[in-house]
């Protein structure tokens, strides 16, 4: 799921999810695992970015297991 970051999580776990092996930065794009992609937007961490939105950029891909 691709995403854009609105702020940081104070945390390095957020909802037993494990954010320690990203390096979020504001406003920049990624594209997730839906599990983890969902946890920061239901925070307000992320907003969920379409396909056809006219804003949408090139993301940082993370495949983290």
């Amino acid at each position: 799921m691709k995403v854009r970051i609105l702020r940081l999580p104070p945390a390095r776990i957020l909802e037993g999810v494990d954010l320690g092996p990203f390096q979020f930065e504001r406003g920049h794009t990624y594209e997730l695992e839906s599990r983890v992609a969902r946890v920061l937007v239901m925070w307000d961490y992320a907003e969920r970015i379409g396909e056809h939105d006219p804003s949408n950029s090139p993301a940082t891909r993370f495949n983290v297991r």
